[in-house]
Order: structure tokens, then C-alpha cells, then sequence
């Protein structure tokens, strides 16, 4: 059973166009259309997929790997709460994704729990598999805020700010993966 953390990681990392990931590219498409961002994104990463799995369950720790979440858990209904905080210049936000998961051995889907969350809607799915150069991972997702998005500038930085939280996640998910996996990279 796939936690529901890949999904957060997944919300984070599928909004880069392209960047080098196990020498290959991640490949991403990142979309704004009447108040709903959509994203597709597909990356080979160097490292085994457990110790991909184990990092993406760690529920209280996502934040290892990215930057715009500080908190996450698992709440007792089983649905996964994150809290997101961000800044773009001098304007900070604090935002609150609630999601109701659906896992699989393979595929996680999540839906967007609107009541408990700071987004009006969104679907976001992906599966984790392995591949020849490690893990494979495969996401889309849709998000629509239930929050004001100045317009024109603000799609744009919120695409640019997911597209490199995305870099920036996918590296430091392969270096922390490889790291649990090598005895002399842990600490003592």
C-alpha cells in the first residue's frame, strides 16, 4: 500500500519542465487555465524505489525534501494534511491541502478535501515504479485555489516557484534515497 506522502512529493515535484534527474530529463508540463493548475511529469531518479517509499511515507517529515512544506500528517480519518508556506518578494502565504486518498500497491488518488483545505478542488495521481536507472515516477494532478491569485503575474510565479520546488524536491529525493542506502553516507 503506497502512502499518501508520494502524493505530496508529487504535488511539489510535478511542475518542472525539464531538468537532469539519473542523466535523463524530467519531463513536465505545467498548465493555467481559468483557475486551475494542471500538471503532468514523468522522471527516472537513481535510487532504489524502497528507500524512494520510505522517505515518501515518513509522514512528519516531508519537509526534508521540500521546501515549501513545513508540517505534514497523517490525520486519524487517514487523510493526509499538509500545511504549505511560501513567499513571493514581501507577501508570505500559509496554505492548507487536506487530501482523501485512494492507494494502491502501485497508484495513489487523491482528492482534494476542499472543507479542510485552502484549494476549492483537485485530483492528483501517480505511480511509483522501478525502472533500469532506479525508480520511475509518473504523476498528473489538477489544483484549483480557494485563494485570491493576483492576476497575470501571479500564475506566473506560482509556475515558476512549482517548476523549480520540482528541482529542487526530485534531487534531494534521490540524494536522501541513495544516502539511507549507503551505511558510510549515515551519520554515526
Amino acid at each position: 500500500m503506497f502512502p499518501p506522502n508520494k502524493l505530496i512529493a508529487l504535488i511539489i515535484l510535478c511542475f518542472s519542465p525539464f531538468v537532469a534527474i539519473a542523466n535523463q530529463p524530467l519531463v513536465a508540463d505545467v498548465s493555467y487555465d481559468n483557475g486551475v493548475y494542471s500538471s503532468s511529469l514523468s522522471a527516472n531518479i537513481h535510487a532504489q524505489r524502497n528507500a524512494v517509499y520510505q522517505l515518501l511515507t515518513a509522514y512528519d517529515s516531508l519537509n526534508t525534501f521540500s521546501r515549501l512544506i513545513y508540517k505534514s500528517q497523517l490525520l486519524s480519518n487517514g487523510n493526509l494534511l499538509i500545511n504549505i508556506r511560501h513567499c513571493f518578494f514581501i507577501i508570505c502565504f500559509d496554505k492548507r491541502l487536506t487530501l482523501s486518498l485512494n492507494v494502491s500497491t502501485s497508484a495513489v488518488i487523491a482528492h482534494v478535501v476542499p472543507e479542510h483545505s485552502d484549494f476549492k478542488s483537485g485530483l492528483l495521481k501517480w505511480q511509483l515504479s522501478d525502472s533500469q536507472a532506479g525508480t520511475f515516477i509518473r504523476f498528473s494532478g489538477k489544483l484549483a485555489p480557494d485563494f485570491w491569485v493576483p492576476p497575470i503575474i501571479g500564475p506566473i510565479l506560482i509556475k515558476n516557484k512549482l517548476r523549480s520546488e520540482a528541482t529542487y524536491s526530485f534531487k534531494q529525493l534521490e540524494h536522501l534515497s541513495q544516502a539511507n542506502n549507503d551505511p558510510q553516507k549515515k551519520a554515526p
